[in-house]
């Protein structure tokens, strides 16, 4: 039973209070895990991710202010001439041989023309924007905000990684030292079903009482395998947390009388300063403010300057006329652009107050979040003084519990009291040291959300 239940558990490492041996070459602490879950979470991956790509964002935000630059090329090659005409000269060119006597002899006389049948252009242009009524400027500021953004968020992702872990961590380690009480009221129960069979032979008591052990015996491998079967899936759990996925882990269970002191206390309204949350909010009032700044700018003058430069061709004429005009061209041609969006104002107005609506809306937002981040903490405080006080509680009952089952063991030894009595005694102690694990346990986690949320 006790090699299954190892088995079972991913060969989470037992231990007695304040102690731990290792069964295997590497075995990882809480604190081990919480650096294998900042490192192969996929949560933090992706949140890394997504900062690498806030970042090339900025970058291609930045960009906008080089010259845009573009190229094209066409050509073309046509299956016949473009240009055809088929005729007779008029009559009236004879009325011009005292000009040219040449002019004469083509009265009347019939002609034809075919030209053009290839050619291409290839241009190159630089723009350079001058004045864009700050929507480059705006939209690279909102670019860096949108990567701060991305830090913050990331910073949240891993506290919030931290804090499962550490969570997911307590849970095993309580439900461990659980298993490690039910060893210690097995031996116990032995103990006493030896001593009601030998009641039993001298005929000082009955198989009656026999069978309360059995039945007792029986109830505690059943909340065995109950345990087993919880250490098993949070252990899987934990593994998939700090990105081990599906492979056994191995855990040095921390000492479960070992616990910080309480914190000094940090008042709200000064741990929230440093709260990524409200730190995200105001990056957010601040992207709202360059979104009307950018609402704005689209109903201003823009003004670029740039150059073009062209090379054509054409080709498939004759030479008589290619005496008459050029085949190919070079040229630039300098430029300056200037557009106004006259019949965008009206709209564009409406689309700045709404740039402006969504301002004050963040901004209240911001205002919510800040008290709701300092009620946030003060519950946390109260929380983990509660827990702290559970402790010396659960302490105080343990000490109880353990002198209640001396007694009743001593008094059943003696016959004078019934082994009913002996084994509530034996659960009642074993309830006090769960209830002092599971106190321990929650604390330890209740301090890490503390002080996650006051750093």
């Amino acid at each position: 039973m006790y090699m299954n239940r190892k088995t079972i558990v991913a060969v989470v490492a037992l231990l007695l209070i304040g102690c731990f041996e290792s069964q295997a070459a590497q075995t990882l602490n809480l604190q081990q895990c919480i650096e294998m879950a900042r490192q192969h979470n996929r949560s933090l991956k992706n949140a890394m991710l997504e900062m690498e790509r806030s970042a090339e964002q900025k970058k291609e935000a930045r960009s906008k202010y080089l010259p845009e630059i573009s190229a094209n090329a066409i050509a073309f090659q046509a299956f016949d001439k473009i240009i055809k005409a088929d005729g007779t000269y008029p009559e009236e060119l004879a009325a011009l041989e005292s000009i040219n006597p040449a002019f004469s002899q083509l009265a009347g006389q019939p002609y034809a023309f075919h030209e053009l049948s290839r050619g291409y252009t290839a241009t190159v242009s630089l723009m350079l924007p001058l004045y864009t009524g700050g929507q480059i400027y705006n939209s690279n500021k909102l670019a860096e905000i949108g990567n701060e953004v991305a830090q913050l968020q990331y910073a949240m992702q891993e506290k919030e990684v931290v804090q499962k872990v550490t969570e997911n961590y307590w849970q095993i380690a309580n439900l461990t030292y659980n298993l490690q009480t039910i060893d210690a009221a097995e031996v116990q129960l032995k103990a006493i079903y030896e001593q009601v069979n030998n009641f039993i032979e001298t005929g000082v008591t009955t198989g009656n009482a026999l069978l309360k052990v059995k039945l007792r015996q029986q109830e505690l491998a059943s909340n065995r395998l109950q345990l087993e079967n919880a250490i098993h899936v949070l252990t899987l759990l934990l593994a998939q947390q700090i990105g081990m996925g599906s492979e056994p882990l191995e855990l040095q269970i921390a000492d479960m009388n070992s616990y910080a002191d309480m914190p000094a206390p940090v008042p709200g309204a000064e741990a929230v300063l440093g709260r990524e949350e409200l730190q995200l909010a105001d990056k957010m009032i601040a992207s709202d403010r360059l979104q009307v700044k950018m609402e704005r700018g689209k109903n201003l003058p823009k003004v670029a300057i740039g150059v073009v430069g062209y090379q054509m061709g054409i080709g498939g004429v004759s030479e008589p006329v290619k005496s008459y005009i050029n085949t190919s061209a070079t040229n630039a041609i300098g430029l300056v652009t200037l557009s106004v969006p006259i019949s965008s104002w009206i709209g564009g107005s409406h689309a700045v107050k709404r740039a402006r609506i969504k301002q004050q809306q963040s901004q209240n937002s911001r205002q919510d979040i800040e008290t709701q981040l300092i009620i946030d903490i003060e519950s946390a405080w109260s929380n983990l003084q509660e827990a702290y006080q559970q402790i010396k509680i659960a302490q105080a009952s343990v000490e109880e519990a353990k002198e209640n089952f001396r007694m009743s063991s001593d008094q059943y030894n003696i016959g004078k009291e019934t082994l009913t009595d002996l084994l509530d005694a034996e659960t009642l102690n074993r309830q006090a040291c769960n209830s002092l694990s599971s106190a321990i346990a929650i604390y330890n986690t209740r301090y890490a959300d503390y002080q996650r949320k006051v750093r």
